[in-house]
């Protein structure tokens, strides 16, 4: 029978008497792009927007072949642009990205995604204004592939439970912001991994008797709903091999775990 860890979960009722003056938060949004010359337009300008103002912006270039490179340049004054490898993963960018990040607090942006609205920083900046908070996480709106307006439906992320999280549940990357030292402490994403990565990180956070997360009620991310791309069916068959790895690697599960986790992926697009 596969071993079951029973993270914690955070109880944020709390968190309003408990709340302290706390000093200046900076947050570091990460990119990575490649061949994103659509759509890393409408990103950077979600994250230009935001009305909280510590904020900074790392994009990876993974040697892109169109004109996404010279878009992120020609924004170069307001930008940390970093040079990545056409043939290095999202997650190895992502590891170059904490590696030049400044801020206390870390999101991850993919090139074809964009922030939901200017306000999004700033709420999650008050959130983390309670010195035990280790991460916030809120929801994501699926969007049209090719206007990032057209909203096709709300992914509501919903609260940790013990529960949850003994079936393999853990929040979005794409609307996960987590404190740098967290990322730090575990060591980024791990190399060994391909295409799950993102996944292992999260579970190695949440199953971490001290991590403390809480949940924001409300969209932080779009997300564009784009079919798999030809590298992504190549790889399709590694995903679950990786995702046991994972479990089993943070002592959350086994197969049961991963047929619950597998069969919750279906919900964003029911």
């Amino acid at each position: 029978m596969s071993q079951t860890h029973r993270a914690p979960v955070f109880d944020d009722s709390a968190l309003g008497s408990a709340r302290q003056a706390a000093p200046a938060l900076k947050i570091s949004i990460i990119t990575d792009c490649q061949d994103n010359a659509g759509t890393i337009d409408t990103c950077l300008a979600s994250v230009a927007e935001q009305t909280f103002a510590g904020v900074e912006h790392v994009v990876i270039d993974r040697h892109s072949q169109d004109e996404s490179f010279e878009q992120v340049y020609a924004q170069r004054d307001r930008l940390s642009i970093v040079y990545g490898s056409r043939e290095e993963s999202r997650f190895q960018a992502w590891n170059r990205g904490i590696g030049q990040a400044s801020g206390d607090v870390l999101g991850f942006l993919n090139g074809t995604d964009a922030l939901a609205d200017p306000q999004v920083l700033e709420a999650v900046a008050d959130a983390f204004a309670h010195p035990w908070v280790s991460a916030v996480y809120g929801d994501i709106l699926y969007v049209h592939a090719q206007d990032a307006r057209h909203v096709v439906r709300q992914h509501a992320v919903g609260a940790a439970s013990a529960s949850r999280l003994a079936r393999g549940w853990v929040p979005p990357t794409a609307s996960l912001f987590v404190r740098r030292s967290w990322y730090r402490r575990i060591g980024g994403f791990s190399p060994a991994l391909k295409v799950a990565a993102d996944y292992d990180a999260s579970l190695r956070l949440f199953s971490h008797p001290f991590f403390k997360a809480t949940y924001l009620p409300r969209a932080v991310t779009r997300q564009r709903r784009v079919p798999p791309d030809l590298r992504q069916l190549r790889t399709a068959w590694r995903v679950p091999l990786e995702e046991l790895e994972a479990l089993r690697a943070s002592r959350v599960g086994g197969w049961p775990t991963l047929a619950w986790h597998s069969l919750s992926k279906l919900g964003p697009w029911l």
